[in-house]
């Protein structure tokens, strides 16, 4: 075979005919020495050989042609996977060879690190170009596609490619894998590719395999796009959340990084962040202790959640707000640590329903309904939330009216000493207007919810009195036939009222 491939090789010296028969006897002969055959190659063979591979003229590809051919055409080629095949096999992914454990040094003798980097960089030309027809093979957890980027991803082997290379080469390295695997959140892809894009990505152990990239091998400016990457993820799979909650849990580093990125500069590193943290607080109360971890633990000292409430960048006091709401959604066992972390923070969180922004009044407001809710908050800590909770009935965002309403009917249910300064501050005429004349179906059913949980408490028997002094029989009773879906708390309401009436 060795006198065919030689002969091959020097072949083209002759004719000077393409170099791409050359180049494949090159590396296949290239390849039998690497594994200890012999190969007889003649001096008045490979000299012309070698000369002619080094001087022939070739054509270089100088660019975009823009008829997109060439990508189409690699892309469409068997090139393609045989590249990928190529890469995999440098980086020993799949069954090792006799004698070497699994995660073995990948051979740089046959492509470097910063070939690796270039690979990287033709792939994302070829996604860019080529999308649709690129995008399946995300959805194949055990493709070459994705098992290569998970190897790629594998701690030891960006250590190696460090070692190898150059140190700045390895964020790169992970950066361009998070482009290729951000395609489909880029583009407007179906929910089912979508779907089999994040089953896929979860199958393959990339969301733990990022993290712990972020944190043993970038530098926090260089995380960004990971975290963003993890974030999209977490959010559009449940189980996407529990691998990286376990993995985090599992490692001191990664929480200390992680407690690092909240505490940071860095905005989209700790909006990013926060949204990841809001979602894991709602998916399950089993993630609480890992909450409890990035959020300061059992250190009095240290106090993320009243800090962040008080930043000066309006998206990270909103997804503050947002995820003391998730948090305060648990009504039983929040750890004791987290509990008084909350505590502590419900001063600033009231101070919120008063922010110049709308979004961060819209979360205020209803993370304060849930706090409200939550028999574990002391009562006496949410009357100055009734001032502020009352003022937003009248705020321009409908969301933010339909939470205060909610959360004033949870004021309501809490204590007989909130629904006399509920009483005092005037909220049951507040309220009856907004549910005969706001806009919003949505926010008047909030505000019924509100006054019917108000009409029947115990303690407060006198906001009957005073709605019916207001006249809401009557205003009430004017809507209670409208098909709009607050009718029936209408109706309901005016009975409740009539019957107080009555009595």
């Amino acid at each position: 075979m060795g006198q065919v491939l030689t002969h091959q090789w020097a072949g083209g010296s002759q004719r000077r005919r393409s170099l791409l028969p050359q180049g494949a006897a090159a590396f296949l002969l290239t390849q039998l020495g690497q594994r200890g055959l012999d190969v007889v190659l003649r001096e008045e063979e490979v000299l012309p050989a070698v000369t002619n591979a080094l001087t022939a003229p070739a054509e270089v590809w100088g660019g975009d042609r823009g008829d997109g051919a060439v990508e189409q055409g690699f892309a469409a080629s068997e090139l393609w996977s045989v590249l990928w095949h190529g890469v995999a096999a440098v980086l020993r992914v799949g069954a090792e060879p006799e004698g070497e454990t699994p995660g073995a040094q990948p051979d740089w003798n046959l492509l470097s690190p910063q070939g690796t980097l270039l690979f990287l960089s033709l792939a994302l030309l070829v996604f860019t170009r080529e999308s649709p027809r690129c995008l399946p093979q995300l959805t194949q957890s055990h493709g070459v596609l994705m098992v290569t980027l998970r190897s790629l991803l594998l701690s030891q082997k960006l250590r190696q490619a460090g070692e190898d290379g150059d140190t700045e080469l390895v964020p790169a390295v992970v950066i361009q894998a998070c482009q290729l695997l951000c395609f489909p959140f880029a583009l407007d892809v179906d929910g089912n590719t979508l779907s089999s894009v994040v089953a896929a990505v979860r199958d393959s152990q990339l969301p733990a395999q990022l993290l712990q990239a972020c944190c043993h091998h970038l530098p926090l400016p260089d995380a960004e796009l990971p975290l963003s990457l993890l974030c999209h993820l977490v959010v559009s799979d449940e189980r996407v959340a529990a691998q990286v909650v376990q993995q985090a849990a599992a490692s001191e580093r990664i929480l200390a990084f992680l407690t690092s990125v909240l505490l940071s500069d860095s905005l989209p590193l700790v909006t990013d962040l926060l949204s990841l943290l809001t979602h894991v607080a709602r998916v399950s109360p089993e993630h609480l202790p890992f909450l409890q971890s990035i959020l300061g633990g059992s250190d009095t000292s240290h106090q993320p959640l009243t800090r962040l409430l008080g930043h000066r960048e309006p998206p990270v006091r909103a997804k503050t707000c947002s995820l003391l709401g998730n948090l305060l959604q648990h009504r039983h066992g929040l750890p004791q640590a987290l509990q008084s972390q909350l505590e502590s923070s419900l001063a600033s969180l009231l101070a919120c329903l008063a922010d110049r922004d709308q979004a961060v009044r819209r979360a205020a407001s209803f993370a304060v309904g849930n706090a409200a809710y939550n028999p574990c908050t002391p009562p006496r800590s949410l009357r100055g939330a009734v001032p502020g909770l009352t003022r937003l009935l009248l705020d321009p965002n409908s969301r933010t009216r339909r939470n205060a309403a909610s959360a004033l009917g949870n004021l309501w249910r809490r204590s007989a000493e909130l629904g006399e300064l509920l009483l005092e501050i005037q909220a049951p005429r507040v309220l009856l207007e907004v549910a005969c004349r706001d806009p919003q179906a949505g926010v008047r059913e909030g505000a019924l919810l509100a006054l019917r949980a108000a009409s029947r408490h115990p303690g407060v028997q006198q906001v009957s009195l005073v709605l019916l002094a207001l006249g809401a029989g009557e205003k009430l009773a004017a809507h209670a036939g409208s098909p709009c879906p607050s009718a029936r708390h209408c109706q309901k309401l005016v009975r409740l009222l009539a019957a107080s009436h009555s009595g």
